[in-house]
């Protein structure tokens, strides 16, 4: 068998067409920068197949024909680009040949960075200082309120109430460390007026309202039928609207026979107290405070 040593491309006549094979190139390629490669690779191939040299034999045996003039094709600028290198996607997406198969070029938008907040530790701290003293200075105006509020509570208590503190039978009669009287009641309510009045709580006695004369008397204070403020004024059943054990209340003023007394469980009932102006009579007595 005889060797085909004929230079250039080896096909049988009419099998190879360079037009349809760049086609085929162009659609098998998977991506564009490699489309952009096997055009320009391709484009190659053509000019060498279409310009043989003079010497080589026509495929028919005959003798040599004249030369064919070949394509002009521009060269690329630079190579192709087959992996996605930045640099070089602006120049690959111009080329018109890259256009004509499809390429297009994309650009990502480089993601934008989140700003940091950096907290200055010193500020931080001075600024919580600032805070906890305006709540220690609100914490002290707030219970220099309340002094002043019980201050005045007590002066105007003892304004309304005030004598000269001498012990009228030489005696200061006996104290306790407690309101000893049941809570809500009568006799409760004027040893709270007492403490208030004079800082403690008068004691060393029991028993219902109207058997309080006698008590206190027994204890060392002096109980006398002449009113008289910073006192607890002492009623029998059924004066002034006093109940079958009696009523005691806080003597604030006296005005001729006429008394002021502050009272619980009275007209405002248990715990509550109120205000009000009898006259004086029989069956009335008052402990003095000394």
């Amino acid at each position: 068998m005889k060797t085909d040593n004929r230079p250039g491309r080896h096909r049988a006549p009419g099998g190879y067409s360079p037009l349809g094979e760049l086609k085929s190139i162009a659609r098998e390629s998977a991506q564009p920068a490699m489309k952009g490669a096997a055009v320009v690779a391709a484009a190659g191939g053509l000019v060498a197949t279409l310009t043989a040299p003079a010497s080589a034999e026509t495929m028919s045996g005959a003798s040599a024909a004249a030369p064919v003039a070949a394509p002009k094709v521009a060269a690329p600028k630079a190579a192709a680009a087959v992996g996605p290198d930045a640099a070089l996607a602006p120049a690959v997406a111009a080329a018109p040949a890259l256009s004509s198969i499809g390429y297009a070029s994309t650009t990502t938008k480089a993601p934008t960075a989140k700003p940091i907040v950096i907290k200055d530790v010193v500020v931080e701290k001075k600024r919580e200082e600032a805070a906890q003293k305006a709540r220690e200075a609100a914490e002290a105006r707030r219970a220099a309120a309340e002094r002043a509020s019980r201050s005045a509570t007590r002066a105007t208590l003892t304004s309304s109430t005030y004598s000269p503190k001498a012990t009228v039978n030489g005696s200061s009669g006996q104290k306790s460390a407690y309101n000893w009287a049941t809570a809500g009641q009568c006799t409760w309510g004027a040893l709270n007026k007492w403490y208030q009045s004079e800082g403690y709580y008068p004691g060393g006695w029991t028993g219902n309202a109207m058997a309080w004369g006698y008590g206190a008397a027994n204890a060392g204070y002096t109980v006398s039928s002449t009113p008289r403020t910073r006192s607890i004024v002492v009623m029998q059943p059924g004066v002034h609207g006093s109940s079958s054990v009696g009523h005691v209340a806080w003597v604030t003023a006296v005005n001729g026979n006429e008394i002021t007394m502050i009272e619980m469980n009275a007209l405002a009932g248990p715990y509550n107290y109120n205000t009000r102006t009898v006259t004086h009579v029989g069956g009335m007595q008052y402990i003095y405070a000394p």
